[in-house]
């Protein structure tokens, strides 16, 4: 893996024109970016489609974290817009984890697509 692979920018940014201003910047060093809750929030799920046209991978971080149904339709949905990681919280429980994974691989089979990688956060930093 080399250290492009490895390195993942957060767009800690509030507005698609910084997003994609960092993205223009770095995607000759980087290869995936890191969307979290404020830049999405702001922008919308097509902050993910500009990032993504741009030859650049997704970690989707919004730490889902529901009732099992709702988290897995969730990640599901994050998987439909092709992102490369997308986390979910460990304190969903045991039934949410194994839901919401089940939900990435069957979309991403369904759309014949790169199943993206599901990661679990076990507890915030500031915890």
């Amino acid at each position: 893996m080399t250290p492009k692979e490895r390195l993942i920018v957060a767009l800690d940014v509030d507005t698609k024109e910084k997003a994609l201003g960092l993205v223009e910047k770095l995607k000759t060093e980087v290869k995936i970016f890191k969307i979290g809750s404020e830049l999405f929030t702001s922008c919308g799920p097509n902050i993910v489609t500009a990032v993504r046209s741009r030859n650049c991978g997704i970690f989707l971080d919004l730490k889902f974290h529901d009732i099992p149904n709702t988290a897995a339709k969730s990640a599901a949905a994050a998987a439909r817009l092709g992102v490369s990681i997308l986390n979910i919280h460990a304190l969903g429980g045991y039934d949410m984890m194994k839901r919401c994974a089940e939900a990435v691989r069957e979309e991403a089979e369904n759309l014949k697509i790169e199943r993206p990688k599901l990661i679990a956060v076990t507890i915030l930093t500031s915890m």
